[in-house]
């Protein structure tokens, strides 16, 4: 997911020249990414009129770049190189609920409004509490089972609306745009092993299959200047410069502290689609919100905010 919390990048230790910075420091850098997340439904609606998989290889390509020219700029080296499939795999499982994850999101878009979709693809934190209980990676206690229910009462809250028509195909494509990102997050839970660049080689990927995919299955149109310019800038500052600040706050900073402050992220996407004049603030849309950033709270299981691999 573009605006989505990369919690779980590998952990090697930081550069001399990066211990001026203090924890505190460090984590308010991490929160920078937030409203950086929030850009990305706004952004995404003003794609609508082109094909989906060909806006997210142009948003990937541009990913790629970003990452790879932040990196550079950051000092960090040389990444690891990759030994087999192994030291691949969370490259490809990340690029595979990328771009699954996003293509999902934008076609919900399609069906539904850019906020209620942001918010019910924001149940993935709840999502991870559910998965990582089914595979035994951790117990759901009370706190965990409250923010199940509450996440549920929050997607049905968000969308019982009479302004709009509910579309099933939307609200599914909408949840499996965070199952997806939900199942990566358990997966790197549970293989711990060192990843390189995974945020730059990860994207890369997700640039050929969606060129592939989008080769097969779509016609190609010419962007138009809006369409063109919202693209762009998703690639580069809410996925590239997002996740990257992300990654380094959430690794070298109070990682408890972003990964609650992380689930404001759709109520923020909200209130900027509303200020754009693209959703209107009806209570039901922040009652919806405000449960579901409860509800992600909540479900925060320890292991998987305090211990990323």
């Amino acid at each position: 997911m573009s605006g989505t919390a990369v919690f779980f990048a590998h952990t090697a230790r930081a550069p001399a020249l990066r211990r001026s910075f203090s924890p505190l420091q460090w984590t308010a850098i991490g929160t920078l990414a937030i409203p950086l997340w929030a850009l990305w439904p706004s952004l995404a609606i003003r794609t609508a009129a082109v094909p989906p998989l060909e806006t997210l290889t142009l948003m990937f390509l541009c990913g790629f770049l970003s990452f790879t020219l932040l990196h550079a700029l950051a000092g960090d080296g040389a990444a690891p190189a990759a030994r087999g499939l192994r030291g691949w795999l969370p490259a490809l499982m990340y690029a595979a609920a990328l771009a699954g994850g996003d293509l999902c999101f934008l076609l919900a878009t399609h069906r539904l409004p850019a906020a209620q979709a942001n918010l019910l693809a924001y149940l993935w934190p709840v999502m991870i509490a559910l998965m990582g209980a089914a595979v035994g990676l951790f117990r759901l206690r009370a706190r965990q089972g409250a923010g199940l229910a509450l996440g549920f009462a929050g997607a049905a809250i968000l969308l019982w609306d009479g302004h709009i028509a509910l579309s099933v195909s939307g609200i599914l494509l909408a949840v499996l745009s965070g199952a997806l990102w939900a199942a990566y997050c358990v997966f790197r839970l549970l293989c711990k092993a060192p990843t390189g660049y995974l945020l730059a080689r990860g994207c890369a990927i997700a640039t050929l299959l969606c060129a592939l995919l989008h080769a097969l299955f779509e016609p190609t149109v010419r962007p138009e200047g809006g369409a063109l310019i919202a693209s762009v800038i998703s690639g580069t500052i809410a996925l590239g410069l997002g996740n990257f600040l992300w990654d380094q706050g959430f690794r070298r900073g109070d990682s408890q502290l972003l990964a609650v402050m992380a689930y404001a992220t759709p109520l923020c996407s909200a209130l900027l689609l509303a200020l754009l004049g693209a959703a209107m603030l009806t209570w039901n849309l922040l009652t919806g919100a405000l449960v579901i950033v409860l509800a992600g709270f909540l479900s925060r299981c320890a292991p998987a905010a305090s211990a990323p691999p």
